[in-house]
């Protein structure tokens, strides 16, 4: 397989990217602590249950040395398997397992050297070590170059001791370096299909999970926090009523004959920068913004998250708005002249849409917060007698009257003057 497309060294496997070589050998170290101490276990049981009995039978020479051979094997396991709960183990997990896997081939030698008999030696010497360089390959978890490393120093190590000291004679040397090489090399294919498969997955995972993010973040841009958790969490989003909460509404004078002495795509820019203010704005004052219609921006308070300042969160966002729109026409070419209304009362929320999600409001309240911006005049906040009743005491607010309203008879008015000193 090409592993050039996944940044990945065609040898080594080793990541292009040095941050993520670092996150992969990280996670590897975590999810390699459970098998690898379930494989000591299981190689300790295998000695005393398997190993022990079987070759005091098929040898009964080895009932004398067994003992020794037992300890010795079952204080390496047991010194790998304390080392998997020390904190050096994962940040140098592959160093550490190298390390064990040279002394447990150490000791393999050892073992062969001091115990076998010599007609034992050159028939089967190798099979101890045979069977430990599988376990380097797999047992230890090693990534291809150490596991390659260790392989081979192993192999080298045993026929350099055997081979020097003369204890095989030549036609045995070759047989045993034959059965050694034929491991290694099954073994390194076996550890580089292991360690491609490996990280082809965590490349896959971590893809999938940068993409979950993604579509997390889009999920929050397009609903409120809660109710794209719901929606992850359930695959729905429950509708909802909220007895008391606070509607703004914003809209544009003249909006009709500014656009049309400007081209489409200017108006598109100087509504997403103006919008994408009132974004900010909301988001400092925890104000949900609902939507844009046209020229039209509506946001609300006290949901989906109740709070008890809702009205007064709205009537900030609006002066705040306000001032953005008088600050900006100084220094812009286009000159907005804004409207803003607001009303408090009860709404009802949910999510529509199958395949394009949409957080909405409805209810009267909403109704009567768009007659409140209509109704206004330009550079003012105007607010229903039901929001002035909830702000009285934090903002001054100028009395207008009752003022006939489209469907709903004549309704008290107040514009909102300023925010009183704290």
């Amino acid at each position: 397989m090409n592993t050039d497309s996944t940044g990945m060294h065609p040898l080594t496997l080793r990541f292009a990217d040095a941050g993520l070589e670092a996150t992969f050998a990280e996670e590897q170290a975590r999810k390699s602590l459970r098998p690898i101490r379930i494989a000591l276990v299981g190689a300790g049981a295998l000695m005393l249950f398997v190993v022990w009995p079987a070759s005091i039978k098929i040898a009964p020479f080895m009932l004398e040395h067994m003992p020794r051979i037992a300890a010795l094997v079952l204080a390496m396991l047991g010194l790998c398997y304390l080392l998997t709960h020390r904190q050096v183990f994962l940040h140098r997990h592959q160093w550490t397992m190298f390390t064990v896997a040279c002394a447990m081939s150490v000791g393999m030698v050892s073992i062969a050297a001091s115990f076998y008999p010599s007609q034992m030696l050159v028939t089967s010497g190798y099979f101890l070590l045979l069977i430990h360089l599988f376990s380097i390959y797999g047992v230890f978890r090693l990534r291809f170059p150490a596991a390659t490393l260790g392989g081979w120093i192993a192999m080298t190590m045993y026929l350099l001791y055997f081979g020097a000291l003369g204890f095989l004679p030549r036609q045995a040397f070759f047989s045993h370096a034959t059965a050694l090489l034929m491991g290694n090399l099954w073994g390194m294919l076996i550890c580089y299909q292991i360690d491609l498969a490996t990280r082809q997955t965590f490349l896959a995972n971590r893809n999938t999970a940068v993409e979950h993010q993604r579509s997390e973040r889009l999920l929050r841009n397009i609903l409120p926090v809660e109710l794209a958790e719901e929606l992850s969490r359930t695959g729905v989003a429950s509708p909802a009523r909220y007895d008391s909460a606070t509607v703004l509404f914003t809209d544009f004078s003249s909006f009709t004959q500014v656009a049309s002495a400007m081209p489409a795509d200017r108006m598109v820019a100087e509504l997403n920068e103006i919008f994408g203010a009132f974004d900010d704005i909301c988001d400092e004052l925890g104000v949900e913004k609902i939507k844009t219609i046209g020229d039209a921006y509506m946001a609300a308070a006290g949901l989906p998250k109740p709070c008890a300042d809702h009205a007064q969160r709205c009537v900030h966002a609006g002066l705040r708005m306000l001032n953005y729109i008088e600050s900006r026409n100084q220094t812009a070419a286009f000159k907005w002249s804004l409207r803003v209304g607001v009303h408090s009362g009860p709404v009802v929320t949910g999510v529509v849409g199958k395949r394009k999600y949409a957080f909405d409001v409805w209810g009267d309240t909403v109704n009567i917060a768009s007659r409140m911006e209509s109704s206004g005049e330009t550079g003012r906040v105007n607010v229903s007698a039901y929001t002035y009743d909830l702000i009285r005491t934090e903002f001054d607010c100028e009395y207008r009257g009752k003022i006939d309203v489209k469907g709903k008879g004549q309704i008290d008015m107040y514009f909102v003057t300023r925010a009183r000193p704290a």
